[in-house]
């Protein structure tokens, strides 16, 4: 069995010999992971079922003068450096067009020009056994990066016309973006939109199914529409919407946080229409454990999830401080399962 078709064998609950795995490593363990085999290629080592496609941002955009800053295509700019490479390798958001609620003066890119996607035939070509995931264009967190992510929380508790009218032009032009992958031999997409404070929602439930719902049913959809696996990325604690990503046509939610949600009940409860990815607690085990305990913890979710509905991985990228020894834990004991 190849790692794509293992990957599909346990989203959809069938006949594997498996459970598959997959990375998310901040660049400080990769380096400790580089020094620790004594290889360069650490992706070859962990064996890694995943493959990533990302869109690639039209050369018209016009970047900023500071090299540091880079502009993205809905108009944001961001610092790329990475914020804190502890928890993530990511930059901040340091300028956003829209400055007040309204978009006028404001322009959507054309979601369907062509370009984004021209590398993915290569990518898929050169590795024909991976899952391929391309990235998605979501919606709660374009909305922020347009606005201010405190000015947007703000407006869409006082200002329901304009975001009302923010997210269908985002809807559209996310929509746009991905009927481009139609034939280009991706598996999935993952849409990325953090709803998810450690304990709760970042807003009410209620909110999130009234203002959000109908379009993400929207964006989903599109992707469906083409027979691409649908997943979402959201940190936090996101247990109240799963019935709700269950009913608009979401299959994978990454990741599944075991310092924020409870596991056995997301399995137990959602995981016949769900396949959860994670488990493994960057929080907790993977930079405080010890490999025993990361063994113990990864065995334990193997037998969990043994039906299938799963993708082991650890819950968000492992932080700088987790030592290599627990990653190759992961890589050791599932490597395991296949005899």
């Amino acid at each position: 069995m190849t790692k794509r078709e293992r990957v599909h064998a346990s989203i959809a609950r069938r006949g594997m010999d498996a459970i598959p795995w997959q990375f998310d490593l901040t660049s400080a363990v990769i380096a400790k992971l580089k020094a620790y085999w004594g290889v360069e290629e650490v992706r070859a080592k962990l064996e890694d079922h995943v493959l990533f496609v990302n869109w690639s941002r039209p050369d018209d955009v016009p970047q900023p003068a500071n090299p540091d800053f880079v502009r993205d295509e809905l108009g944001s700019v961001w610092r790329k450096s990475a914020r804190d490479y502890a928890v993530g390798d990511w930059g901040e958001l340091v300028e956003h067009p829209l400055k007040e609620p309204s978009l006028k003066g404001y322009t959507f890119p054309d979601g369907a020009r062509p370009g984004r996607w021209d590398h993915a035939p290569e990518l898929r070509g050169g590795n024909p056994n991976l899952f391929a995931v391309a990235g998605g264009y979501g919606l709660f967190e374009s909305g922020w990066g347009l606005c201010g992510f405190e000015n947007y929380l703000g407006y869409i508790a006082g200002e329901p016309d304009f975001i009302e009218e923010l997210s269908e032009g985002l809807v559209e032009f996310s929509c746009a973006v991905t009927r481009q992958l139609a034939g280009l031999g991706c598996d999935a997409i993952r849409f990325g939109d953090d709803w998810g404070f450690q304990d709760h929602l970042m807003i009410r439930p209620e909110q999130w199914r009234r203002i959000f719902k109908k379009h993400y049913a929207k964006i989903y959809g599109a992707a469906r529409d083409i027979g691409l696996v649908v997943a979402i990325h959201s940190c936090g604690n996101i247990t109240e919407i799963l019935p709700d990503l269950i009913d608009i046509g979401v299959q994978v939610v990454h990741p599944l946080q075991p310092e924020a949600m409870d596991v056995e009940r997301c399995r137990r409860e959602y995981g016949k229409h769900l396949t959860f990815w994670g488990g493994l607690g960057s929080q907790s085990t993977l930079p405080r454990g010890t490999p025993d305990e990361v063994r113990r913890e990864v065995n334990g979710r193997l037998e969990q999830f043994r039906g299938g509905g799963y993708i082991l991985a650890p819950a968000g990228a492992a932080p700088a401080e987790t030592p290599a020894a627990n990653i190759a834990a992961i890589v050791e004991v599932a490597l395991a399962q296949l005899g």
